[in-house]
């Protein structure tokens, strides 16, 4: 839904913010993939995605979501084979990252 430049939920963007954060994504690559959302704030979301980063705020780095409260929120609503039994996306992330061939992960740093 964001990547095709639509609005998402609060919840929504923090889970994707979280997520994206915790797979080793920057801060700045973050705030890039936000601003083709049809609602797009930069104030706004530089601030949020900072935040949640731990660098402004609280200092508090959060994590994604569960799985079981994304469900909840009608944001995993069809998970994949690898996702089974996980509690966290960042399990399922793992997961098909290791079914992918050589050549495709080489580029990632996790």
């Amino acid at each position: 839904r964001v990547a095709a430049g639509r609005p998402a939920s609060h919840i929504g963007r923090f889970a994707l913010t979280s997520f994206m954060l915790s797979i080793g994504m920057t801060v700045e690559d973050v705030f890039k993939f936000f601003r083709s959302v049809s609602d797009f704030n930069e104030r706004m979301t530089r601030y949020q995605v900072e935040h949640i980063a731990g660098t402004r705020g609280s200092g508090t780095k959060y994590t994604p979501p569960n799985c079981a409260t994304l469900r909840t929120h009608g944001i995993c609503i069809s998970p994949e084979p690898e996702c089974r039994g996980a509690v966290n996306p960042l399990v399922c992330y793992k997961r098909k990252l290791q079914t992918l061939p050589e050549e495709e992960t080489s580029t990632d740093d996790n």
